[in-house]
């Protein structure tokens, strides 16, 4: 197996990242389809409970084992870092039967607590899919420490297919049950679409031979640690990093409760409420599609500002939190510009509803700065400084569950408040974070000379947005019709944006060389 560049290692994981989203994305609306508003609410429910389990039993731990395998190869001693695969797959293994015991025993009190009694099945069939998950990060979290990337982006794209098909399978077949089977028959692909990436990466990972270790790659000469001085490293580097993602994603769980409840003190009945619950549910799906490159590139970044840090190589360290913050800027300006510009055509091709699209239009922009919270904490994380992004982090959760509380319990703002408390929920972390990584640890971030290429590009993006919309407005079409224009126009969108970089000099040709040198030759 091929070891990827820091620059293809983030192409591969983009793409595949990227894929499983627009699979997402169309999964959502043909859920909602078969399970209605009200049921897919209750979904809602069900998944925000599982995904905060989820964070905190793997999450944290598969980018520990990343780190914790980089920084020893790094030092020549593959033999205690495959060592410390086997040790933390098994730590994950006797973890994840606990965990899926406990979500399985607590359900019907996580969903009394978010007012939502009938989430209670759904979260009990989603139980299972939290050990297969903790093995399935096990071997990803390797893969990710030795910079395979490719078999971790075909495990994700087979996974998320998988996940699909069953899941609207199940669910259609299982709502001429009832309501709350069919919201239970929607989450069965997530433990057979992980169970299945499990198999293809154990079948790699032995066809690969990484279970062997070759004489002449070992240091002989090198420390060799215990499997109690293993052990305490991995959780020195895991725990610190699961509270830190388990952050982000407690905004999630908070919106459950807190906006759950605040929602039927604004007067809303239970149907209405649980059908502004799911627009916010529709609203986060989308603003987490571009933030899923972000996510690849966080993955790739953490192994390796982990292995030149520990080997003192400060300037390689300085390189790669040059790359990352451009990156961030180049993926969310234009993101935040096209979701905002295109929020009806989006929700008429997807289906939606009218209702969210001003959810969309006005939130957008917590793109940007969730973005960067994310890079700034694998940034913390690379260089040891664990909990200085959590810290920041959950002051940002404090003042959104503050806002929350007042602004969603308005009448007359009621789900639009959760969209406030969003984005600053990131904004502040964002500020604190820069201050920390600038002044307190000295490395320089220049953000505006970064933003100006991708901002002046994004520009004429918009104004090719604006004027492909008055065209494409005069053609009397129906949904299939303004699917296939809408799609056409964030197509010339791209193109123009990625045109505009190169002749504001937004994207050079080193950048191009580190994906993909054949690309620079195929634009103008």
């Amino acid at each position: 197996m091929k070891k990827q560049s820091t620059g293809k290692g983030f192409a591969y994981l983009s793409i595949a990242e990227l894929l499983v989203k627009i699979m997402s994305v169309v999964y959502v609306p043909l859920l909602i389809r078969i399970l209605g508003g009200v049921g897919h609410g209750i979904y809602v429910v069900s998944y925000d409970a599982f995904t905060l389990i989820y964070v905190l039993t793997n999450e944290g731990i598969q980018r520990g084992i990343a780190k914790l395998i980089s920084e020893l190869h790094a030092k020549d001693n593959p033999r205690d870092a495959l060592r410390a695969f086997r040790l933390s797959r098994s730590i994950l293994i006797i973890g994840g039967l606990f965990a899926s015991l406990l979500l399985y025993v607590m359900a019907p009190y996580i969903a009394n607590a978010a007012d939502t009694a009938d989430a209670t099945l759904s979260i009990r069939a989603l139980a299972p899919t939290v050990l297969i998950t903790a093995i399935l990060s096990a071997y990803r979290g390797y893969f990710l420490g030795r910079s395979f990337m490719s078999a971790n982006a075909l495990s994700k794209v087979i996974e998320q297919f998988v996940n699909v098909v069953v899941s609207l399978t199940a669910a259609y077949f299982l709502m001429k049950i009832d309501t709350v089977y069919g919201v239970a028959g929607g989450t069965l692909g997530t433990s057979i679409g992980a169970l299945v990436a499990v198999g293809l990466l154990i079948h790699e990972f032995r066809k690969s031979r990484l279970h062997k270790i070759r004489r002449k790659d070992q240091d002989m000469e090198t420390y060799h640690y215990t499997s109690k001085e293993l052990v305490q490293k991995l959780f020195s580097y895991a725990f610190p990093i699961t509270v830190s993602a388990g952050m982000i994603h407690l905004g999630g769980f908070i919106d459950m409760f807190v906006v759950n409840n605040r929602l039927r003190d604004a007067g809303l009945v239970y149907v209405a409420a649980k059908t502004a619950v799911s627009e916010l549910a529709r609203f986060k799906a989308l603003i987490f599609v571009p933030n899923t490159i972000v996510v690849a590139l966080a993955a790739v970044l953490l192994p390796g500002i982990s292995a030149a840090n520990v080997v003192g190589d400060d300037k390689e360290v300085k390189r790669k939190i040059r790359y990352a913050i451009k990156m961030v800027f180049l993926v969310t300006i234009p993101s935040f510009v096209g979701l905002t510009l295109l929020a009806r055509p989006i929700y008429d091709v997807l289906r939606y509803g009218g209702g969210g699209v001003e959810l969309l239009r006005y939130g957008s922009i917590t793109i940007i700065f969730l973005g960067f919270v994310q890079i700034q904490n694998v940034i913390f994380q690379g260089l040891g400084k664990f909990y200085w992004g959590t810290i920041t982090l959950m002051v940002g959760i404090l003042l959104r569950l503050l806002i929350n509380y007042i602004l969603v319990g308005m009448p007359e703002i009621n789900i639009m408040g959760a969209i406030v408390s969003n984005f600053v929920n990131y904004f502040v972390p964002f500020v604190a974070n820069h201050y920390l990584i600038t002044k307190v640890l000295h490395y320089e971030v220049k953000l505006f000379r970064n933003a100006i290429g991708p901002i002046i590009a994004s520009i004429f993006m918009g104004i090719t947005i604006f004027f492909l919309g008055k065209l494409f407005a005069m053609v009397e079409a129906g949904w299939l019709l303004s699917s296939v224009l809408t799609l056409v126009n964030i197509g010339i969108r791209g193109y123009v944006y990625f045109v505009g970089l190169l002749y504001t000099g937004g994207i050079t040709i080193d950048d191009h060389n580190g994906i993909s040198p054949r690309l620079y030759h195929k634009v103008p």
